[in-house]
């Protein structure tokens, strides 16, 4: 069986494919954009436009014969109606967002450290959704996707973007664990799992409960 995965970037699409791929599943990539910024600027500015191409490529990956398509990337499910278009055009769409209605019901105060504010809006939206008591806390910072696009050893970039210092403002203010709001984000998860004893949570591994097996 074949998924389509659609990201953000060449980079965070091929982290997907990789991803589905260790864990034994055919995939293909379908990225969006070039650079983070341009996909940023998508999100933000055209997110119709965004939609556009996001169909293009739903299109695409129908045409191959998959059912199941992966969307790698937490930004660009905040910013595009993934459910509307799963029913649109009748194919199953995985999204981290889906997650994080199961999480909203486990915590009462949770930080998200995510690519840009769409996603932690996106984010906090989905949680409260699932319960409107539980407080979200983001951090928005795509400087660190660039620094994870490049390469950087993980250790380095925990120290040059001071995330010991954000970890432990999440626990200072009562976070119960710590959403990886981007896909790209667990490239430096053990880096971060050694500065902190709260739950540092990724939610790909819960999206492969939702792939439709024929």
């Amino acid at each position: 069986m074949n998924i389509g995965v659609i990201a953000g970037t060449i980079f965070d699409t091929q982290l997907g494919v990789d991803f589905l791929k260790n864990r034994g599943y055919d995939a293909e990539a379908y990225p969006i954009s070039n650079t983070p910024q341009e996909q940023s600027i998508l999100q933000i500015l055209y997110p119709r436009k965004l939609e556009k191409m996001v169909i293009h490529r739903i299109h695409e990956i129908k045409s191959q014969g998959m059912k199941n398509i992966f969307v790698y990337c937490n930004s660009l499910s905040g910013a595009v109606d993934m459910d509307k278009l799963s029913l649109d055009f009748q194919v199953n769409i995985i999204t981290p967002l889906q997650i994080y209605s199961q999480l909203g019901k486990s915590y009462k105060r949770i930080g998200v450290l995510a690519a840009n504010n769409q996603s932690t809006f996106a984010i906090e939206k989905i949680i409260q959704k699932s319960n409107s008591d539980a407080y979200v806390v983001g951090i928005g910072l795509l400087l660190l996707v660039d620094a994870i696009e490049k390469k950087m050893n993980p250790k380095t970039i925990v120290k040059e973007f001071a995330l010991e210092k954000v970890l432990d403002f999440f626990s200072t203010i009562g976070c119960e664990g710590i959403i990886l709001g981007c896909t790209h984000f667990p490239y430096i998860y053990k880096a971060l799992r050694e500065l902190s004893t709260l739950p540092i949570i990724d939610p790909a591994l819960k999206m492969l409960e939702k792939i439709q097996i024929d």
